[in-house]
This record gives structure tokens, sequence and C-alpha cells, in this order.
């Protein structure tokens, strides 16, 4: 492990070079995903009251011909999450999964129980693979809301005539669909940013499209937090119904005024429910 002056810690996993930024003190919060991405959606103030170790995942490095598919399994992903919290010298955990990387820190929780105080999921579907899309499409097709949709085709017929099909032009693309604000421009928050392109045909593929939700729920039984938005066009939240009576302890705040990232969208009301959650969960009030 090295630490920069910068707080930026380095970790050579299995030919990946998977750097970590560390800000903010109290308790260690790990925001798993990418520590160029992840620093851009939650506030400032947060960081006042949790130690946020925002750390990349082999998606969101660069690619290498050492890199094979077999590089990217869940196994692999949930040890590197581990050698990070033992860098870190960490105890335990606050463990923090936004979208796909939700999946991580669920399987990470139920591989590593007496590792994670704290599961907190944000924007995250208990599905993946074709069944989330097809899901999301009927709730998108479903919704009256005419405006988000032109802006929706427009967005998309920008991106095909760009010929630019990267993963990141994709995800811009869907930006009616991810966003609160229609029309708001997610490309400063990639810029940066790496891909791996063999690693994200991966993780936002073929990894979690099997994954039981239902299973990892029933053997977590740390507090979980999950943070929804409503007009999250991307996981709809109705999707959890069926699921909640899996978890012991589960909490779920739905955000009125967010799409897909209710942490950079509604940031006061998220930081206040996430520490209000936190602090009645430490102290026993919950």
């Amino acid at each position: 492990m090295k630490v920069s002056p910068q707080k930026i810690i380095e970790l050579n996993r299995d030919n990946f070079c998977l750097k970590a930024s560390v800000d903010g003190s109290g308790s260690v919060a790990i925001v798993i995903g990418s520590h160029k991405y992840y620093p851009r959606t939650f506030s400032e103030n947060l960081k006042l009251k949790l130690q946020l170790v925002y750390a990349d995942t082999r998606g969101f490095v660069p690619a290498s011909e050492n890199h094979t598919e077999t590089d990217f399994t869940i196994d692999k992903l949930v040890q590197d999450i581990e050698s990070l919290r033992v860098s870190l010298g960490a105890d335990k955990v606050i463990l923090i999964g936004h979208s796909i990387h939700a999946f991580m820190a669920f399987e990470y929780a139920r591989q590593f129980p007496d590792k994670v105080s704290h599961l907190v999921l944000i924007a995250s579907s208990p599905t993946a693979g074709s069944e989330i899309y097809k899901e999301a499409d009927r709730y998108f097709e479903e919704s009256v809301c005419p405006e988000r949709k032109a802006a929706f085709a427009a967005s998309m017929q920008k991106f095909i005539e760009s010929g630019d099909q990267s993963f990141v032009a994709r995800l811009l693309s869907f930006g009616p669909r991810i966003w609160y604000d229609a029309n708001f421009d997610a490309s400063k928050l990639w810029e940066g940013v790496e891909v791996n392109s063999v690693g994200a045909g991966i993780i936002w593929g073929s990894m979690f499209a099997d994954y039981n939700v239902a299973n990892a729920l029933k053997a977590i039984k740390c507090p979980i937090f999950l943070a929804l938005g409503r007009y999250d066009y991307f996981n709809p939240p109705h999707l959890w119904e069926k699921y909640r009576e899996h978890a012991s302890d589960l909490t779920v705040r739905i955000f009125e005024k967010s799409a897909h990232t209710p942490q950079l969208e509604e940031p006061d009301n998220f930081d206040e429910e996430l520490m209000r959650w936190l602090d009645n969960k430490i102290n026993g009030k919950l």
C-alpha cells in the first residue's frame, strides 16, 4: 500500500492498480466504484462526519493487455474490497454501494459479515441483467412524462449520430432517465474517469445477472439503509416491494426530487436521513 500527500491509496491486485481517495474524519465508510467519480456526487458536509474512502473497482482502471475476462469475477471484486479494508486498518466499515456497485456491497457483506457495521445501498435494483432492463423500460413507457420522453428521444438520437459508442457516452445518453432534471449534463462527473472496457462489459452485463438478492438479504444481519429516487427510470423503486420481507433490518427512504443519484440531487436531505439513521442505529434507538 502507498499513501500519497493527496490521500490517495494505491493497491496492486492481479495487475490492477486500484486507487482509493480518503477524505474526512469519523467512522470509515468505503464507497465502492471510482475514486474520481464518486467524490463528485457526495457532499462536502458528509466528510465532516464520516471518513469517506472512495475505492476503484476493476471496472474503473485503465485497460491492459494483461487483463482478461477471468480477472473479473464477483469473488475477486469482493477480495479487492477486503484488501482495502485490511490496508486501512479498519476492524469494521460502513459499506456504501450505488447502482451496480450495490451488488458488490451485498456480496461483501454476505461473505464478511463481521467486517460490515452498516450497509448503505443507493439507487440499487434487486435484479440485474435483462430483467431490470425490461422492468425499467416498462416503467418509463407507462409513465406520463412527455417532456422527459422527448428529452430522452433527442438524447438517444444524438448518441446514435455521434458515433461514440463508449460506456460513458451511453450512460450520458440515458440522462433523462437517470436524473430528476431531465436536461442535467453529467459529463463533468465523468471527466478523467477511465473505464476498463472488458471489465465494464462484464460487471454491467453478465456478472450479476443471476445474483440472488433475496438470499443475500436473508444472510445479511447488519442494518441496511436503502436510498431510492422517486424518479429513477433506471432502477425503479417499486421493484423492491417483494424483497423487503427478506431483510432482517431494512430502512427505506425514497427521495422525492431525485432519480438515480439522490446523494447529489438532494444532498441535504440525503445527508440528514443517512446520518440520522446511522446515529439511531449506533445509539440503539432503531
